[in-house]
């Protein structure tokens, strides 16, 4: 079209020199298109966004159409189609990563291919083929390789959480996802040289789940560190504690979230198969692994408050209360000690040793209430567990974590000191003696805790703060600690 003007143009101006004129110009104009074509291409380069750039990002939110919203796509230039999530998924496989923390060097190269170990993947099968092939490795092409469900995660990171303060993370199909959470304060000299190596591979989290981690513990049997000394360390922690704003700097992201939240559905489904089970205990008390060869003196019982049990059963066992109990683990292993109570308990208070989970299960759905007097401890599971079995809380209000899970009249009762013990015993009792109840804990637990309602909120809440950083596998809809 703009050759035929420019030929117009000519000829009103000299129509003898007309085609002549116009083949010059044809000329010019087509050596000036394919001049132009290196330019486009060059800018197109230039303007386009990276694929690296984006492809955080857009794995993290693959999978999650509730989580994509304007504010987490804003400016990406994520496009959710399938074509560019085998992008994504090559990215990923491509990556490179830091490896050979010095505290490793002395280790023997081992892979878990399900129900034994070996050097490598390819080892694994030992001839059997493709049935010896599994856990870190699956059979591809005709051979044990890496399983392709972790890509998404640190070529090291079942090395790292073999040490206890690192806790494994897994979505809900169970698939390990590369965020690792601290748990407890570095037990290991080099615990803190492994965070500092890998934390720029590897999102970790600080969780409430050992003692009054990340405070300074107050049982005396601990080991010490200042008080300030993880709060600033981590980028994020799921904590427990009523006003976080006043220990954790403002850069550091905070969840009102413990461990005691997830894991619960052993414990609802043993409550509701137990329903009807005769009630023969007003509570239980779960000591924990007690420390009962020094008549439970020592860290077990300090963080399990013993000292205040005994004191509570003077009052429990008395004739005006008349309670009827169990305290776990009170008695050693070899089932030969236990530690003292008061004379007036004995006849109503049985003593037990250590037990497995479903034994605990089996005493807390014959009893009514779970005793919960501790002050030191962050994450106390058993209240959690007590709640999914439909069993209300009798609980110490200065306990650091747990405090969220009772509320007075309808998940149970709380005390402050043994100067209004006996008005909320008696309130528990009249209320779980009688042929109803008003409490309603497993309802409580439903609405607001277990891995329903605790994993999209950790999900959420580390796609938030860190879409950028971790890569997590298709179809993620929920995150879970685990290993604990």
């Amino acid at each position: 079209m703009y050759v035929c003007i420019i030929c117009l143009l000519i000829t009103m101006d000299n129509s003898r020199s007309f085609p002549k004129r116009c083949d010059f110009i044809k000329t010019l104009l087509v050596l000036s298109f394919l001049a132009a074509i290196p330019l486009f291409l060059l800018t197109g380069t230039l303007t386009q966004q990276p694929l690296e750039a984006r492809a955080p990002l857009a794995e993290a939110l693959a999978g999650h159409p509730q989580l994509a919203s304007d504010e987490f796509s804003k400016g990406t230039g994520f496009v959710a189609s399938d074509k560019r999530s085998s992008h994504i998924q090559n990215a990923t496989k491509t990556r490179q990563h830091k490896t050979g923390f010095p505290g490793f060097a002395s280790l023997t190269s081992q892979v878990r291919c399900g129900g034994h170990n070996a050097p490598s993947c390819d080892q694994c099968p030992q001839g059997h083929g493709a049935g010896w092939c599994n856990g870190e490795c699956e059979w591809r092409d005709g051979a044990c390789t890496r399983s392709s469900k972790l890509n998404h995660i640190h070529p090291d990171y079942f090395k790292i959480i073999q040490r206890y303060a690192f806790q494994p993370v897994v979505n809900q199909n169970h698939e390990h996802v590369n965020v690792i959470m601290v748990r407890a304060p570095f037990r290991e000299n080099d615990d803190e040289d492994l965070y500092h190596f890998y934390k720029d591979e590897i999102l970790f989290l600080g969780i409430s789940s050992f003692e009054s981690f990340p405070l300074k513990s107050c049982n005396p049997y601990s080991a010490k560190y200042e008080s300030d000394y993880y709060l600033n360390m981590f980028p994020g922690f799921l904590h427990m504690m009523r006003h976080p704003e006043h220990h954790f700097p403002p850069e550091v992201k905070t969840i009102l979230m413990s461990q005691s939240d997830f894991m619960l559905d052993e414990p609802m489904r043993y409550g509701q198969s137990h329903a009807n089970v005769e009630k023969i205990y007003d509570f239980v008390y779960s000591g924990g692994d007690q420390d009962v060869e020094s008549d439970c003196v020592g860290w077990a019982s300090w963080n399990k408050n013993f000292s205040f049990v005994r004191e509570a059963l003077e009052i429990m066992c008395s004739p005006e209360f008349n309670v009827t109990g169990v305290l776990v683990a009170n008695k050693n292993k070899a089932n030969t000690k236990a530690c003292t109570i008061p004379e007036s308990c004995h006849g109503k208070i049985v003593q037990t040793t250590f037990l497995d989970q479903n034994k605990f299960f089996d005493y807390l759905s014959k009893s009514r209430w779970v005793f919960l007097p501790q002050i030191c401890d962050a994450s106390p599971r058993v209240s959690t567990q007590a709640l999914s079995m439909n069993r209300p809380l009798l609980m110490n209000k200065n306990i650091l974590g747990g405090w969220k899970y009772l509320v007075p009249g309808q998940t149970g009762e709380f005390f402050n000191s043994a100067t209004d013990f006996k008005d909320s015993l008696r309130r528990i009792l009249e209320n779980t003696r009688g042929e109803t109840s008003p409490y309603q804990p497993l309802d409580f637990v439903k609405q607001n805790f277990g891995n329903a309602k605790s994993g999209p909120r950790l999900l959420e809440f580390v796609l938030k703060h860190w879409g950028d950083r971790v890569d997590l596998p298709e179809g993620t809809t929920a995150l879970f600690p685990t290993g604990a």
